[in-house]
This record gives C-alpha cells, sequence and structure tokens, in this order.
C-alpha cells in the first residue's frame, strides 16, 4: 500500500517537473477591437458609438501537459464617443465628440485544449487595470465643469477562441468594468457616462 502510494506522489512529482521543463514562454503583437457600438440614452443627453482599439505586446506561459498557463498583455489604448444633446422632441445634436487614449494591462489565468491538429481552443479570464495618459477633455460648457475623466479602472476579462498553427490565436473577450470612467456631479451625466454594461470585443494574437 506505501508502495503504491510512494508511487503516486513519485508520479505526480514527474509529471509537475517535466510539465516545468517544458513550460512553453513565448511573445508576441495583440490588438483588440470593440464590436459592439453602445448606445445609451438618458433624459437631456445620449452617448453613442462607444467604442475602442487596442494593440501592444503581449506574452504567454503555458504548461503543455496540463493545458494550463497565463498571459499579459501592455495595450495602448484608444477609446471614443460621441456625446448629443436631445431635445424634447427626440432630436439628437452631436455636441462632443471624446477620445482618451490609456494603458491597458490584462492579465489572464489561459487553459488550452487541442481538437485537431493544428487547432486549439482556449478560454482565459482574470482582471484587467487601465490607467489613462492623455484625452481631449469636455468642452461643451454643459459638461466641462461637471465632468471629469478618472485616470484608473479596473474589471474582469472573459475569452474564449481559437489558436492555429501553434502562432495566430483569435478569440471574442467580455469585459465587465468594475470601477467608473468618469467623476460626474449630477445624476444624469452618471448613468450614460459610467456605463457598467458589457463590453464585447474581437481579438488577435501572433506569436514569434
Amino acid at each position: 500500500m506505501k508502495s503504491r502510494k510512494l508511487f503516486t506522489i513519485s508520479l505526480i512529482l514527474f509529471l509537475a517537473i517535466g510539465s516545468t521543463a517544458s513550460a512553453q514562454l513565448r511573445f508576441g503583437i495583440r490588438g483588440e477591437v470593440g464590436i459592439n457600438k453602445a448606445s445609451l440614452n438618458k433624459d437631456l443627453y445620449a452617448v453613442e458609438n462607444m467604442n475602442a482599439f487596442k494593440v501592444g505586446p503581449t506574452v504567454e506561459f503555458m504548461l503543455p501537459v496540463l493545458g494550463l498557463g497565463v498571459d499579459g498583455s501592455l495595450l495602448y489604448s484608444n477609446e471614443k464617443m460621441n456625446v448629443s444633446a436631445v431635445n424634447a422632441q427626440g432630436t439628437k445634436t452631436l455636441i462632443e465628440e471624446i477620445s482618451s487614449h490609456s494603458i491597458d494591462i490584462p492579465v489572464n489565468l489561459k487553459y488550452k485544449m487541442g481538437i485537431i491538429s493544428p487547432l486549439k481552443v482556449f478560454i482565459a479570464a482574470g482582471p484587467y487595470a487601465n490607467f489613462q495618459v492623455g484625452s481631449n477633455g469636455f468642452k461643451y460648457e454643459a459638461l466641462k465643469d461637471k465632468v471629469e475623466a478618472k485616470k484608473f479602472e479596473a474589471g474582469i476579462n472573459l475569452g474564449l477562441g481559437a489558436e492555429v498553427i501553434n502562432r495566430i490565436a483569435i478569440g471574442f473577450n467580455y469585459r465587465m468594468k468594475l470601477t467608473d470612467d468618469y467623476s460626474v456631479n449630477q445624476p444624469e451625466f452618471k448613468d450614460i457616462l459610467n456605463n457598467k454594461k458589457g463590453i464585447w470585443s474581437l481579438t488577435a494574437a501572433v506569436y514569434f
């Protein structure tokens, strides 16, 4: 009985050591494009065409035997939205075109599974942090003294995708924000500018 337990423990250690020894560390370039252009209306204002584009280096560390690993990216992010005024008849008039620039850092736990060579599927989940480095701000008189962009955003990413020829990965990402994007001092601005609905994006990565 003891010898069986010893054999089991030895086998587990062997697999763990073997997995670590054959671990794969690789680098690449990742891009991300928002695919749901949210449109939000609240009383006298509307926020439309909220979208984002991200690009930057990425790194992945995998344990092939277990199919588990982590990935992380350092992405330049350009986010845009249009702000419109809405009159009593429901007509919208564009008053602002907002563009912000930030550094986006997602870190995910990843699981891969081979289907048929050379195709693998993967799922990923983890936190992200976003640090704003620039914005054209609000210039419209009714908004500029009541709205201030926050410098930090955080939330959770959920991803699903496929990898081919061990080099190209394409997938979908669902992002849930856990913080507000803007500090506001009027209720009508809070809901439309701090949208907490999930954001979908298409992702692609090329590994070297």
